[in-house]
């Protein structure tokens, strides 16, 4: 099974009206999940309007590109816009739930939430280039409204892109500058206390406008933040950074042994207390079993290498490859939606459509003659 791509141009509306009708109800499906896990986390129907109509007005002021991209999805997939506004920012709604479930928590597992990701250096790697990827863990129901995104431009760096259904940044992304990112998610204590500050979504887009290092880790650091997060950021030229980000500080970690990998809680150690430990203990063994296999292929890292790292089920269902786990309610059902590897110096990302134990990846190539030279990662 592969992902439907997308093929876009130049003009930001034209871009966002294109996406809307491509993936039409998927747009509105996509949504009600959302509205479903708000409402499992205390926040109603009503509530999450208020805060896509409170999104609408600071985006259009913070990135007017982006947010004119959105009203094309809006125009068109035929939804209000601020349904696209809470698409848009989702991750500061979600993470502000798991905040509050954190502190609610009080030693029950509340909610199994994942991601593992992992940058290799080109010392490592059997092909003598830099991979980043990762497990993207979310919300089972979101399996099928996924796609890649294409996109050529003119002023800005071509991209290729792994998107949700009516979200017009790319979590997962990379430039023809060679830079890619990845993302996982974090909780703090801090979360929330800054309200509307630049979207995760809408810093993800800038970082793969940039054709340069220094421009792309820009916008995850040049203002406070709503939520925790963890990018990783490299560029094929052989540097990868990984950023544990809270509301308002930061920390980096850097390769070792040309090696990083990150799951969902704090690692560095002048980093603020984490809490997703709280209620997603599991975290704290997916990143050590990654690096323990991806190390013991090390300095010859290939793509067989990354697969069994990616498809490791031990402590099922909340393993590296998720599950969902029946125990819990549906709107709360985890699985790897996708596992990623972006080969930088060839602009391939290869992904799955599904948990990597029984969906290939396959390979999305930026430029047509790139496949070829993907392929040796293999």
């Amino acid at each position: 099974m592969t992902l439907p791509i997308l093929e876009l141009g130049d003009d930001p509306f034209e871009r966002g009206v294109a996406h809307g009708r491509f993936m039409g109800a998927k747009i509105a499906e996509t949504l009600e999940i959302y509205l479903r896990r708000f409402e499992a986390g205390g926040i109603s129907r009503e509530a999450a309007a208020v805060e896509g109509r409170a999104w609408v007005d600071f985006m259009a002021s913070d990135n007017p590109e982006y947010f004119r991209e959105m009203e094309g999805v809006a125009e068109g997939c035929g939804l209000p816009l601020g349904d696209i506004a809470v698409l848009n920012a989702r991750y500061e709604i979600t993470y502000g739930v798991f905040s509050s479930e954190a502190r609610l928590a009080e030693g029950r597992m509340e909610e199994p939430d994942g991601c593992t990701s992992f940058g290799l250096m080109p010392s490592v790697t059997a092909h003598g280039g830099t991979l980043i990827g990762q497990n993207w863990d979310w919300l089972d129901g979101l399996r099928g409204r996924t796609f890649i995104m294409r996109v050529r431009r003119k002023e800005k760096p071509d991209f290729i892109g792994y998107a949700e259904a009516g979200i017009v940044g790319c979590k997962m992304a990379i430039n023809e500058a060679g830079i890619g990112l990845c993302i996982n998610g974090l909780v703090t204590a801090e979360d929330g206390q800054n309200q509307y500050r630049k979207p995760v979504h809408v810093r993800c887009r800038e970082t793969i406008d940039a054709d340069r290092m220094d421009l792309a880790i820009y916008p995850f650091l040049n203002t406070s933040r709503v939520c925790s997060t963890n990018v990783l950021i490299g560029q094929a030229e052989g540097e990868i950074l990984n950023f544990e980000l809270s509301p308002n500080a930061h920390q980096v970690l850097y390769p070792s042994a040309g090696i990083v990998v990150h799951a969902n809680h704090m690692k560095h150690p002048s980093s603020i207390a984490s809490r997703m430990e709280w209620i997603a203990p599991n975290t704290l063994y997916r990143d050590v079993r990654v690096e323990r296999t991806l190390r013991a292929a090390s300095p010859r890292i290939d793509m067989g290498a990354i697969e069994q790292a990616l498809t490791d089920h031990y402590g099922y269902p909340a393993a590296v490859c998720r599950h969902p786990d029946p125990a819990l309610p549906e709107a709360r059902h985890v699985s790897t939606v996708a596992a990623l590897v972006l080969d930088l110096d060839a602009r391939v990302l290869h992904a799955s459509a599904g948990t990597p134990c029984t969906h290939p990846m396959n390979a999305y190539a930026l430029y047509p003659d790139a496949l070829e030279r993907s392929a040796a990662i293999a």
